[in-house]
């Protein structure tokens, strides 16, 4: 096996190189522990000398002490355990290095397909061939006695060379339907290929997709819309069925592709879950967006944006009209999410509604009356469901632009309170 202690030493900087030698006089130090690897993504930065992200490390034998053990090394908290062996330390005032995942090596058996993984202690190697694809199977051993030595058992070290996903086995979409999601992510932003088999596996397993629950499927969509090439994720899991497989009302039109891209080029795009929801399902009828929202299965909040965006096609046409007034603009607008109304506005034809639901977003829905319930209370008006409509009756005015003062919103609620308390 090929060494690669120089990569350690000379690639990355000062902090990761710290990291790297603690653990190496860790390891050397504790009985509990028989070996300790840097894995993953930052093996595959350091050898095509990119900026590694967060490192993961992968422990033969106690991981919890020997996470414990670097916490305390490094003045950072207790480790964050997690269900599957897995060990969090969150670093403070390290620049280029947030987190460091540690965990057990271990093997995976899966009781089903989507389901789980049941978790055994295991080999290095155990561990590596457990992964996703090979370019993410790679190890770099920092134990004193073969420091520097990079263990490959899916030559993942070719397949890195030749930009090239490919997952382990046939069965790998079957036992983790999510791998499908993480192929594309991972194929746009290094900019990969996906290897011919492996494109064949996902066109084979997509009905898995249909196995995963709705929290599990929103997780990955929400990881899609976060990308910073979230638009190529998007049209690359278009092609390959992946949204479809989803739901079949899923699908992102071209106009919504081509705000994302404007947007994110401009650096007006929002870090807004909703924002981003809304704008992508853009152009979905009210039956396809209640189909998707069932199929997410979020929060009650979740999907409003989504639902709201078929409510406001529904209404939007009213908003042309030429003589319409701003209190009617602000109670066919005030009950659809601001999600949906800017979705249109970005996304929507130039007709007068955009001016309208700008004009809604940037000062309508911020009017309000110079009077509260407590002035028409003290007016001698009574308690009760007749002070919100009198309220209700001045804000429109306000609106309208028919009342200008605090006196004439009070005089204008005064005048129709016999209608009120006689209707």
């Amino acid at each position: 096996m090929p060494n690669l202690a120089q990569l350690l030493t000379s690639k990355p900087s000062t902090e990761y190189q710290r990291v790297f030698q603690l653990c190496r006089d860790i390891a050397n130090e504790l009985g509990e522990v028989d070996g300790v690897y840097v894995v993953g993504g930052v093996v595959r930065d350091l050898i095509l000398d990119r900026e590694p992200g967060d490192i993961d490390l992968s422990v033969v034998g106690d991981a919890k002490v020997f996470a414990e053990t670097l916490a305390n090394r490094m003045g950072a908290s207790n480790p964050v355990e997690s269900q599957f062996l897995t060990y969090k330390i969150v670093i403070k005032n390290l620049d280029g290095l947030s987190e460091i995942d540690v965990v057990n090596a271990r093997s995976e058996t899966y009781a089903g397909p989507a389901a789980l993984p049941d978790i055994t202690p295991g080999s290095i190697d155990d561990d590596l061939k457990r992964r996703d694809f090979t370019i993410n199977s790679m190890a770099i051993s920092l134990n004193d006695s073969d420091w520097g030595t990079l263990f490959d058992p899916t030559n993942g070290f070719a397949d890195t060379m030749r930009k090239r996903i490919k997952v382990h086995h046939d069965e790998s979409y079957v036992v983790d339907p999510t791998r499908i999601f993480r192929t594309v992510r991972y194929a746009v932003r290094l900019g990969y290929s996906i290897d011919s088999r492996t494109i064949e596996l996902i066109s084979h397993t997509l009905d898995n997709i249909g196995r995963l629950s709705g929290a599990r499927i929103r997780h990955e969509f929400e990881l899609m819309l976060t990308e910073p090439n979230r638009v190529d994720i998007l049209k690359k899991s278009e092609d390959l069925g992946l949204l479809a497989a989803i739901s079949p009302s899923l699908r992102v039109g071209a106009k919504a592709l081509q705000v994302l891209e404007s947007q994110a080029e401009d650096g007006s795009i929002s870090s807004e879950m909703t924002d981003l929801l809304a704008i992508a399902t853009f152009g979905l009828n009210e039956d396809e967006a209640k189909q998707v929202v069932l199929r997410f299965d979020g929060p009650g909040d979740w999907g409003e944006s989504i639902l709201g965006n078929a409510a406001l096609s529904k209404l939007v046409a009213v908003l042309d009209e030429p003589n319409i007034k701003p209190s009617e603009v602000a109670e066919i607008l005030q009950p659809i999410p601001l999600a949906s109304i800017n979705a249109y506005i970005a996304a929507g034809p130039p007709l007068p509604r955009r001016d309208r639901m700008t004009d809604y977003i940037t000062r309508i829905r911020f009017i309000q009356p110079e009077i509260s319930g407590t002035d028409l209370l003290a007016e001698g008006i009574p308690e009760g469901p007749v002070i919100g409509k009198l309220m209700d009756v001045v804000r429109r005015a306000k609106l309208d632009g028919t009342v200008s003062t605090k006196q004439e919103e009070l005089d204008l609620a005064k005048s129709r309170l016999p209608g009120f308390l006689t209707s």
